[in-house]
Formats: C-alpha cells, sequence, structure tokens
C-alpha cells in the first residue's frame, strides 16, 4: 500500500551496534578504495618497471644511460665497418628495459631505430622516406638486472651474448633491421 498525502509516514529506526558500525565503515572504505583504484587515484603497485627505476625511482639511471651511449657508439661502428642493412642513414633512437619490480628479473629489452632516406625530386621537391624499427634484443627473460649491467659493462656491448640468450645484441639487431620496419 502506497501513503497517502494526508496521513503521515512513520519511519522506523534500527539501533545498530558498534560491531554494525565497523562493517558499515569498512564497506564504505572498501568500496571508496576500489573507486579510486578503478580510475587510478591509488596506484596499485607495478608488476614491471622501466630499468632505469629498479629498485627505486631513477637508481639505475646513470648506469643504464652510459650503457645507452656505449650501444649507440657500437651500432654507428659497426654500420661504418659492415654497412647496414638496409642502406639507408640509420640512428638509434630510444632504449627500453622492462624488469620484474619483485626481484630484477628482465622481462624484455627494445631498441627504437629510425632510418630514412631523402630524395630530391626533378621539381626540386624533397621526397623523405623514413622508417621505424622496434627492435626486440635477445635478452633471456629472468635474467638478473645486475647480471645484465654487468655482462655489457665492456668496451663493445653489441658483441656480448648475454648468458642465457641465443644470440649476441648485434645479431638480433641485425635480425631485426633485415625485415621491412613501419614507414612513418
Amino acid at each position: 500500500m502506497c501513503p497517502s498525502a494526508d496521513r503521515p509516514v512513520r519511519v522506523r529506526y534500527r539501533r545498530i551496534g558498534p560491531l554494525d558500525a565497523l562493517r558499515v565503515a569498512l564497506l564504505l572504505l572498501l568500496g571508496v578504495s576500489a573507486g579510486l583504484r578503478a580510475q587510478g587515484a591509488v596506484p596499485a603497485s607495478p608488476l614491471f618497471v622501466d630499468l632505469v627505476d629498479y629498485p627505486v625511482s631513477e637508481a639505475n639511471w646513470d648506469r643504464f644511460h652510459d650503457l645507452e651511449d656505449r650501444l649507440a657508439a657500437g651500432f654507428h661502428a659497426a654500420c661504418g665497418r659492415q654497412g647496414c642493412v638496409p642502406r639507408r642513414f640509420l640512428w638509434p633512437m630510444q632504449l627500453r628495459c622492462s624488469v620484474r619490480a619483485a626481484d630484477g628479473g628482465m622481462a624484455a629489452c627494445i631498441w627504437v631505430v629510425a632510418g630514412s632516406d631523402l630524395r630530391v625530386r626533378a621539381a626540386g621537391s624533397i621526397e623523405p622516406d623514413v622508417v621505424v624499427w622496434r627492435c626486440v634484443l635477445p635478452v633471456p627473460p629472468g635474467l638478473d638486472s645486475e647480471a645484465f649491467h654487468a655482462a655489457l659493462e665492456v668496451a663493445d656491448p653489441l658483441e656480448v651474448r648475454l648468458p642465457g640468450a641465443s644470440a649476441s645484441l648485434i645479431q638480433g639487431l641485425r635480425a631485426c633491421l633485415s625485415k621491412p620496419g613501419k614507414a612513418s
């Protein structure tokens, strides 16, 4: 039955005890926490982090970027000695490696390499041909990040075959560059 407009509605309240209040507060807290996590306001602990940020933010900054510079120098030297396939101006752009946040085990490394070839047309315009490769380096999954750094602290880290890897870094890079890149 619906209450009529001329009769007052009686609302009955039940007294809640301290245990009931605790349950309500806990449910509200869990609901708010889940809502914030779904919106990204409360970050969950990441499973993987950038090697630069392992074990804490920017802990490997200098060491990693020194490695990236030495790999780039090795890349340019190798291209100068043996030529790069495909025949175009190639430039290593950025290297990133992911590691498990819990124990520093390597997950993957990708090195982005860009290549360009510019052609002057008869009408005077210049036609750019830009290609990008996303090269997955031969890094065995689970390799300890400290072992990764230690193995690559040599004069020419591109020639290194990491423990448990199927190929050296230069072999993996050549295999990647022998495939068609993605036009940009």
